[in-house]
């Protein structure tokens, strides 16, 4: 099994950092500082290498440091990526991606190669928001873990959004909306299929983390999509909801409309779990979601933790780290303090202060 290992990051230019080039450890790379000096801003370079965008709700132009007129981000990889080097620009004329040093179309085998998992206390909203953040949960992991769900998934939400265009139109065109409903139905059926196959595996990988980390007791998680079934089915519902899709103006039935629950005790996570609860069960799932994208892409995930011991409580976060220790791969965690990170051996500590970084 091989891993995802960065071996080399430069960054010019990028929101607060004006620039550096870091050599990572192949283990534990631990970057401390105080608030606002930069030290999640360094994950999330890493992290639009391998997704293309931020976790952040941001626009690419907030990347770009005040005063500059854009952003270079380059990573070379090793180990089962050696010799692959990623560069992007990015500025008000858009975004240039350079792999190897030639432009490069990004599909999904490129995010096949670079699996990334990223863990952020905005994470939280995964329990706490309503079904679209548990969707985006799940199709960033399968932009990854399958290299035909881009596809699917850009061509079913440009069929919704032209069936929603049809559906305020007056008079009613059913032609036209029977053509979409057959392009919705194929692409959804496909996207059911690979997002019930990523939580099949991710099942059992979540209740061991939450039994690890959490100290015992009962949990799932479970795909519950609006429409059980493949094409047939998404077809029929369809058909079945016209009147109220027409009287509502968008389409009730599909994909987008899908949710996934966590459940602790029996009980829904989201409604009954305490706040800890809730931390461990994103963690759990973010752990899940490594170990599936391990078996579905050949090769460990890179591990990105920002800010997780102020997320966990003291036994959590023990428990965290020693799970940590046994598996293999290159993990990133930013902390304000590094004594808070217990692991001896096989990291290097970085310290960021106003942008600039300093092995400690």
């Amino acid at each position: 099994m091989g891993r995802v290992q960065l071996d080399e990051l430069f960054l010019v230019d990028y929101r607060n950092i004006s620039g550096l080039t870091i050599e990572p450890s192949p283990r534990f790379n631990i970057v401390s500082g105080r608030n606002g000096m930069g030290k999640t801003n360094l994950l999330e370079a890493i992290y639009i290498i391998g997704s293309m965008r931020s976790f952040r709700q941001s626009r690419r132009v907030e990347m770009v440091r005040r005063g500059a007129a854009e952003t270079r981000i380059r990573g070379r990889f090793g180990d089962v990526s050696v010799g692959m080097t990623c560069e992007i620009t990015m500025g008000r004329e858009g975004r240039q991606v350079k792999i190897d040093g030639k432009g490069a179309h990004l599909d999904g085998r490129y995010f096949h190669a670079l699996p990334m998992v990223i863990f952020h206390p905005g994470n939280l909203a995964i329990v706490q928001a309503g079904p679209d953040a548990r969707r985006r949960f799940l199709d960033r992991a399968l932009f990854q873990a399958e290299i035909l769900y881009q596809e699917a998934y850009r061509s079913y939400g440009k069929a919704v959004a032209s069936r929603n265009r049809i559906l305020k139109t007056r008079p009613l065109d059913r032609r036209a909306l029977d053509s979409f409903d057959e392009q919705l139905a194929s692409h959804g059926a496909r996207m059911v299929m690979m997002r019930e196959r990523l939580v099949v595996s991710m099942a059992p990988l979540f209740e061991e983390a939450m039994e690890r980390i959490g100290g015992g007791g009962q949990s799932r998680m479970e795909y519950r999509p609006k429409v059980e079934g493949g094409f047939d089915e998404i077809m029929s519902a369809l058909h079945n909801t016209i009147e109220k899709d027409t009287a509502m103006g968008y389409t009730t039935v599909g994909p987008h409309a899908d949710d996934l629950i966590f459940e602790v005790n029996d009980l829904d996570a989201r409604k009954f779990a305490s706040q800890g609860q809730q931390r461990t069960v994103v963690l759990a799932a973010k752990i899940a979601e490594t170990g599936s994208l391990e078996k579905s892409t050949g090769r460990t995930p890179l591990l990105l933790l920002d800010d997780v011991s102020s997320e966990l409580d003291k036994d959590r976060n023990r428990h965290l780290f020693d799970f940590l220790k046994e598996r293999g791969g290159q993990v990133f965690i930013t902390t304000t303090h590094n004594d808070h990170i217990p692991i001896e051996g096989d990291r290097v500590d970085f310290c960021v202060e106003n942008g600039s970084i300093a092995v400690n």
